[in-house]
């Protein structure tokens, strides 16, 4: 138990700005191995938005506006460190570029046109559905924030472990990929999650359409970075949290 308060309290630091003074990090250890605590870390990253999304609605502000301010306290929390991978993978791969080039746009700290375009329609998505969840019932909103927050952190930890590493050196390889068996674990966990707090908010239906759709997104994300890449990278980590995350809030729209 101690192990594992301490594996989240590490993923926590670097999954959000959470103060590194708080966890404890021993000489050897890695990001890959405190995987298995990323859908716990998701959701505890998830609080301070889903607080501001209760708060906002219970003080009268509308549900587009009271969405716009839960979405911005999550960016805030987590250092925009997932936006910023998907960022620079639209940059890197929607030019339609070899490999290399690809992989060195993708570690340039400027921002194209792809990946302003991408940013642009993750946080508008994010925002809308989180608003239509929003105007159905608040407290069903802010599971969902959970809901979210729990599978797209396990979809992170499954596709680290299924797919070496396109940059050699880079953060997510020096972190040290999870076994395929944790990986699993860890996106079995964050799918366990998300079902039971979708079919609370909205029912078992909707659930498993957000559950499904996710997946189905997080399979084909996983497809065109290998062949693209052939392999992934921690921008292709962001990536996939941001997607996911969109994908299973869609879900639960639909449903």
């Amino acid at each position: 138990m101690r192990e594992f308060a301490d594996a989240t309290l590490r993923s926590l630091v670097f999954l959000t700005r959470f103060p590194a003074r708080f966890a404890s990090f021993p000489a050897d250890s890695s990001l890959g191995a405190d995987a298995h605590a990323f859908p716990l870390a998701g959701l505890l990253a998830a609080i301070p938005a889903a607080l501001v999304l209760i708060t906002a609605d219970a003080a009268g502000l509308s549900p587009l506006v009271a969405a716009t301010l839960s979405i911005g306290t999550l960016v805030l929390t987590t250092g925009a460190l997932h936006e910023d991978g998907l960022g620079d993978v639209a940059d890197g791969l929607f030019g339609h570029h070899g490999r290399e080039r690809a992989i060195a746009i993708m570690k340039d700290s400027r921002i194209g046109t792809y990946g302003a375009l991408a940013l642009l329609l993750s946080v508008a998505l994010r925002i809308g559905l989180l608003a239509q969840l929003l105007e159905h019932d608040p407290g069903a909103a802010a599971l969902a924030l959970f809901a979210a927050a729990a599978v797209s952190r396990g979809a992170m930890a499954w596709l680290w472990s299924v797919l070496p590493s396109a940059d050699r050196g880079g953060l997510a390889d020096r972190m040290g990929r999870p076994t395929e068996a944790t990986g699993l674990r860890t996106l079995l966990v964050g799918d366990g999650i998300f079902l039971v707090l979708g079919a609370l908010a909205f029912g078992i239906l909707p659930a498993f359409a957000g559950l499904v759709l996710g997946g189905l997104v997080l399979l084909w994300f996983r497809g065109v970075i290998r062949r693209r890449l052939g392999g992934q990278s921690g921008d292709c980590l962001g990536a996939a949290q941001q997607l996911t995350e969109i994908a299973a809030l869609v879900g639960l729209c639909l449903g």
